[in-house]
């Protein structure tokens, strides 16, 4: 299953082809907006490519791919469609000379089948053309090895650079013997070839170096420097050798240094790779933000830099790449700045002709397609929340307290306290670990009694409350809204009771927590802050007001927030191998979405509990055997293995449970292991799915919700709750829509990735701030943060688990991230709320963020797709989808119906009924941010009108004062979109 390439994307792989092919540009930039899928239409440019290239007869096609870390090389290299494509491990720069070999030798067996031979070789600059002190891999350092001891210069000293290169890696043995087997592999050509290539490369100083550090030793930053020499000459002979004939470069504004011009080993290594001589070699850039999109006024007289203007002029030098088409470029983008820029415009003909030139020639190495916003975004929530005497009083309190510390201490003066802290953050001694004032604080108070500094209720939580789970005051009217948005006043909205997003498409009713207003129309949600302080906040507290709302409500036991057991509340209760973990196919037969769509689940029981009874008496074993007890899950188990014709371990004994047609019901219509056989086939990839939902279960947070919910505490009777809850939570509908959007039938490693672990943060409290003693441990579950600004493989895959985990239908319910999470991340599969906590400067920050959650086919667009096309009838999502795209896509671009929806087209029965991305602004009254936000809003209506040019706020003034129509906007407006103007001819 995947997805399949849209009428617009198809548009502009076509025109990036006719670009290379026919405009003689070999480099060019995709900047569709986020959300678009510019990956896809990568893949259909190397479909494209690689055709022409078979029709020109070529011998061997080859696709480099340069992202910024392996994480998202793993994500998007399988999507591209290449086969034989190269691990990362073996990806380095300086080993693709041996890769490169090895694939020519196949050349001959695919030419006499027909096929030209082709490899796709993912690239990381931080480990491709970077090489500071890194030693490299043990991979790359075991190559080089066995390549460099056959040379003469070094055969004589094969034992001392083998422990030299081997940086003590110990398997390096085993490496050495696999990579000289490849070697042989090549060839005595590849060698001769290497062997002259290196007598021009290693200059007497670095063979000197190499044998006196194998001889006589080294410290590591020796080695390492020495190591980083030859990985560069390695990578450098690679390069001469490699020749690709596409280049990829995804989301290339991350490494953007690698297209400067400087004399850095990086940049010449890079300026060799992307050498405009290579006649062959076409590149393509993949951004939606290539450059600085808009800059503003305020931070052109901080820096006097206009990184816009400055940025776009740096990607046009590297797309037109000589000096002559860059010249050209830039005296028609001059005439069109200066047409812009006229005061006394009274007719717009000169202007349109001066920005259709601009158009045009921009158009010769970019392309670019937009979605239409209108009708998708609901802004009222954009709106005044109540200020909190807590509000004013954590401002007072702390205020007083940096006064008291800095009157004590002479050497410190800690100022004022910066406003937005107070408008960001309650309990802001608890938050702001990692502050620079917060440090000062803490120093100050190891040296003044803590009592003298006054009160801090205001500032810093407290331990006792949370261990006792008392209800902790908002402190703050932003965090009061967040928190009535999610659970309601007084948790009305039973959010805490949710363990799934509610299915969009249910497949019966149910009449549970599940199917109330609040429920059908939860999503999760996505929080973007300025202060880095916001998201650890937000993910404790909304975490502990969930536990407050599920372990704060129990009565027996009752226990505390920090449980000093070895096991948590209800961890484990679920034993591995169970019956919810078994695939039975017979119960998975008896009933089918299509039969029983709309009805009610007591009619659905009563029919399945008489199939079941039907095939007990049915079966010659079964109809035999006594009924008494109750409660025996195992006895269950074997009664089905026994349905579906498999061995039976122990027979003695044997009788049906009293519970056992009930169970076996609900096993039918929602066991884990049951409802992913029945959409999957796959015995195997349902025990996977069923063994990570179990796990869920087996959560503390998960068990406290079953037991409030069906008031039972006996583990014996736990997975009938379950099962229950699966039951009414319609899980067969919530995977068959997670599926849909995974684009995969079985969903095994896809679930089992997704279900992440509760993460801890520590803060202080009012009895550890300024003291030796420890933070009070909180813990994160129903609201997590990303925050970690390290570029590092742990923290690369703990993005990726993120990404993963609030992409499923389950928890967690909120994300609050920083900047950091504005690119590269989807988010919008099961959300469709944002918040800006705080507001971002640039209006294209704003654009950025809600291009997390608007994006294909994201939860609004799929709950609108079912509301307008969803009847009496069951449909598949595919159904869904083809029967919206038959009836609203019109005129319209494949962005209908997968991307948006043509809202004013709808009736207004229709308009009803829809559900949309809600853009949330929680604001204090009277604040600056009521102005900053309309400034955002007018300044998004018009900012791409002053794409390149210098300035653009005074332009944007200018053009306000012009008084334009919106025909008259469009019409200005450059559109580099390929479908538009095949529509145009």
């Amino acid at each position: 299953m995947s997805q399949e390439i849209k009428d617009f994307q198809c548009a502009t792989a076509e025109r990036i082809l006719h670009i290379y092919k026919n405009l003689g540009h070999r480099r060019v930039l995709l900047a569709d907006e986020v959300g678009l899928g510019k990956t896809y239409v990568a893949k259909q440019v190397i479909n494209l490519i690689r055709e022409w290239h078979k029709q020109e007869q070529d011998d061997f096609f080859k696709v480099v791919y340069i992202c910024s870390n392996a994480n998202i090389a793993d994500q998007n290299i399988e999507k591209l469609g290449v086969d034989n494509r190269m691990s990362i491990s073996e990806s380095r720069l300086s080993m693709q000379h041996l890769y490169i070999k090895l694939a020519e030798k196949r050349i001959a067996e695919q030419r006499e089948k027909g096929e030209m031979p082709e490899s796709i070789i993912p690239l990381t600059p931080s480990t491709s053309f970077r090489f500071y002190s890194a030693q490299g891999t043990a991979n790359e350092r075991a190559l080089m090895y066995d390549i460099l001891c056959e040379l003469p210069q070094f055969k004589d000293h094969k034992k001392d650079i083998s422990n030299l290169l081997s940086c003590n890696v110990k398997n390096w043995h085993e490496l050495t013997i696999i990579y000289n087997g490849k070697i042989k592999e090549c060839g005595k050509d590849y060698l001769c070839e290497m062997y002259g290539k290196l007598q021009i490369s290693l200059s007497d100083t670095i063979i000197n170096q190499l044998i006196e550090y194998a001889q006589n030793g080294c410290d590591n930053r020796q080695r390492a420097d020495l190591i980083n020499k030859l990985r560069r000459i390695f990578a450098g002979i690679s390069i001469d050798m490699l020749d690709p004939d596409l280049v990829i470069m995804d989301e290339f504004q991350r490494f953007n240094s690698l297209l400067e011009q400087s004399d850095d080993e990086q940049s010449m290594l890079a300026n060799k790779f992307f050498d405009n001589k290579r006649s062959n070699t076409k590149i393509l850039l993949l951004s939606a933000t290539p450059y600085k999109p808009y800059s503003t006024l305020e931070e052109l007289n901080t820096d006097g830099n206009d990184e816009h203007y400055q940025d776009f002029m740096k990607v046009m030098d590297f797309l037109y790449a000589t000096k002559d088409k860059t010249d050209r470029f830039k005296l028609i983008w001059h005439t069109y700045s200066a047409a812009l820029k006229r005061t006394d415009v009274v007719d717009l003909t000169p202007l349109v002709s001066a920005k259709n030139e601009a158009e045009e020639t921009l158009y010769g190495v970019m392309c670019r397609t937009e979605r239409f916003n209108s009708g998708i975004i609901d802004d009222s929530q954009v709106c005044d929340v109540q200020v909190l005497p807590e509000d004013i009083l954590s401002f007072a309190e702390c205020q007083h307290l940096m006064d008291c510390l800095s009157h004590e201490n002479k050497k410190i003066h800690l100022g004022n306290l910066p406003m937005e802290y107070v408008k960001s953050s309650p309990y802001l001694l608890s938050f702001m670990d990692k502050y620079e004032l917060k440090k000062q604080i803490v120093s100050a108070l190891h040296h003044l009694e803590v009592k003298k500094s006054g009160k801090m209720k205001a500032l810093l939580l407290s331990r006792d409350a949370i261990n006792k789970y008392r209800s902790i005051p908002f402190a703050s009217g932003k965090l009061k809204y967040l928190h009535d948005l999610v659970f309601g006043v007084r948790h009305e909205k039973k959010t805490h009771l949710l363990l799934w997003v509610p299915a969009s498409n249910p497949y019966y009713t149910a009449e549970s927590v599940f199917e109330c207003n609040e429920a059908r129309s939860f999503s999760k949600v996505i929080l973007f802050s300025s202060w880095e302080m916001v998201p650890r906040m937000i993910s404790i507290m909304m975490s502990y007001y969930s536990d407050l709302y599920t372990f704060g409500e129990l009565t027996e036991p009752k226990i505390g927030y920090a449980s000093k057991k070895k096991n948590r509340y209800g961890e484990g209760r679920l034993r591995t191998g169970g019956l919810l973990e078994y695939p039975c196919r017979t119960l998975a037969g008896l009933f089918s979405p299509a039969e029983f769509y709309g009805e009610k689940l007591s009619s659905i029981r009563r029919i399945i509990k008489q199939r079941i009874q039907e095939k007990f008496a049915q079966n010659t074993l079964i109809h035999t055997l006594p009924q008494q007890g109750r409660n025996n899950a195992q006895l269950i188990l074997s009664l089905m293995r026994i349905l579906d014709d498999e061995p039976v371990e122990d027979l003695i004994g044997l009788y049906v449970p009293s519970n056992a047609l009930d169970v076996m019901t609900d096993i039918a219509i929602a066991s884990p292991a049951v409802c992913a056989y029945r959409q999957s086939g796959n015995e195997e990839d349902a025990k996977m799915v069923a063994k990570a939902i179990v796990s869920v279960f087996n959560k503390p947070e998960s068990a406290v919700v079953i037991d409030l919910m069906y008031n039972k505490k006996n583990d014996d009777d736990y997975y009938e709750s379950i099962l229950d809850y699966c039951v009414i939570g319609n899980l067969q509908a919530v995977l068959d829509e997670y599926a849909h959007m995974a684009q995969k039938k079985k969903l095994g490693h896809v679930i089992s990735d997704a279900i992440i672990g509760t993460s801890n943060l520590s803060i202080d409290t009012t009895d550890s701030l300024g003291t030796d003693k420890k933070k009070q441990l909180m813990r994160c579950h129903f609201a997590i943060p990303f925050i970690d600004k390290t570029v590092t493989d742990k923290s690369v895959a703990r993005t990726s688990n993120i990404r993963k985990a609030f992409n499923s239908p389950f928890r967690p319910f909120l994300l609050s991230t920083t900047s950091i999470g504005q690119e590269g991340l989807d988010f919008h599969w099961y959300a469709r709320k944002i918040i800006h906590w705080n507001l971002p400067s640039n209006p294209v920050d704003l654009e950025q963020r809600e291009g997390r959650i608007n994006r294909y086919k994201c939860l609004a667009i799929r709950r609108n797709v079912v509301k307008l096309y969803g009847n009496a009838v069951y449909h598949t999502w595919d159904d869904l989808f083809s029967m919206a795209y038959k009836d609203l896509k019109g005129t319209h671009s494949d962005i209908v119906p997968y991307w948006c929806l043509p809202v004013a087209e709808l009736t207004e029965e229709q308009r009803a009924k829809l559900e949309y991305i809600e853009r949330i602004v929680p604001l204090y009254p009277l604040s600056r941010d009521r102005y900053k936000y309309d400034r955002l809003i007018k300044v998004l209506a018009l900012y791409r009108m002053t794409l390149g040019q210098p300035r653009q706020e005074e332009l944007l003034n200018l053009l306000k004062d012009m008084h334009l129509s919106d025909e008259q906007l469009k019409e200005l407006t450059i559109d580099l979109c390929p479908y538009n103007k095949e529509r145009e001819s």
